[in-house]
């Protein structure tokens, strides 16, 4: 049997406000019969209203913890508010929370691979911490290619092209999020989903990759 154990610290007063509004999530998926470590997922749980009532400016909030969340704060959020911008409520009709999930990296061990384990992690880390969410979001990026836009990167053995093999493994890795019910933000390469609208099930994620669907 699988399970999925989630740390998540918190200090006991306050405190600044990149770490009092955004929590760090570290989850770690386990065989718990072999207790054989599957994978890790990491993710961050964005308190967008608690944001609002104390008062602070969440570009602020997000951005001080990384400039990986100043740039999902400027695609997702108005400037300098806590609320969705326009566009993404257009499209994400059912937002009614304000809180952010980010789902930030979800690796599966080789041995594992190719039975969905990362898609059910992820479905398993939406029903826990996406309940006061607006959005569960996303940037797939395929780990292999990793640093990729580093000029020092250099290409994993038995790639002769890596343009064309990063256009394919990024184009794989979004069907692969399609089946848990994530689409992609309108001219962003960032993709979401909002927890109040229906998704797959784990039972029917599970369906869609054993047909390869």
């Amino acid at each position: 049997m699988l399970e999925v154990t989630y740390q998540l610290v918190a200090g006991l007063a306050q405190s600044e406000p990149s770490r009092e509004f955004v929590q760090f999530i570290n989850g770690e998926i386990r065989d718990t019969e072999s207790d054989d470590i599957v994978g890790r997922i990491t993710s961050f749980l964005v308190q967008v209203g608690r944001v609002a009532d104390a008062g602070e400016d969440l570009f602020d909030v997000m951005d001080g913890d990384s400039s990986e969340l100043g740039e999902y704060h400027a695609t997702f959020f108005e400037p300098h508010e806590c609320d969705y911008k326009d566009s993404i409520r257009r499209q994400f009709v059912d937002i009614y929370p304000l809180d952010l999930l980010i789902l930030q990296h979800a690796e599966i061990q080789p041995a594992f691979q190719k039975h969905g384990f990362g898609l059910l992690a992820v479905s398993r880390t939406i029903d826990v911490f996406g309940e006061n969410c607006g959005l569960v979001a996303m940037k797939p990026f395929p780990l292999q290619f990793r640093n990729y836009l580093d000029p020092s990167w250099r290409s994993p053995e038995g790639i002769d092209d890596p343009q064309t093999a990063f256009r394919v493994a990024s184009e794989k890795l979004r069907r692969h999020w399609a089946r848990a019910g994530f689409k992609r933000v309108n001219g962003t390469d960032y993709w979401a989903l909002c927890p109040a609208r229906k998704r797959p099930s784990s039972k029917r994620i599970a369906e869609a990759i054993k047909m390869g669907v």
